[in-house]
């Protein structure tokens, strides 16, 4: 029998990158699309913290209303 030695996640290549910053993005990871672009948590963060209350809520389809 031939013993195979264990995986070191460490040696695992990328799923994916992020758009915007070039991150590599691994299996079990997430990443967010926005306004076209896959990002990683750090750059997603960001994007929603420079995005209008209404841009964000037109975004995530949220009813809003003037009164």
């Amino acid at each position: 029998m031939i013993e195979r030695p264990l995986r070191d996640p460490q040696d695992a290549l990328p799923a994916a990158w992020c758009d915007k910053c070039r991150q590599e993005i691994y299996h079990g990871e997430t990443r967010y699309r926005w306004e076209g672009q896959w990002l990683c948590p750090e750059c997603f963060r960001e994007a929603i913290e420079r995005t209008s209350l209404a841009q964000l809520a037109l975004e995530l389809r949220l009813d809003t209303e003037t009164v």
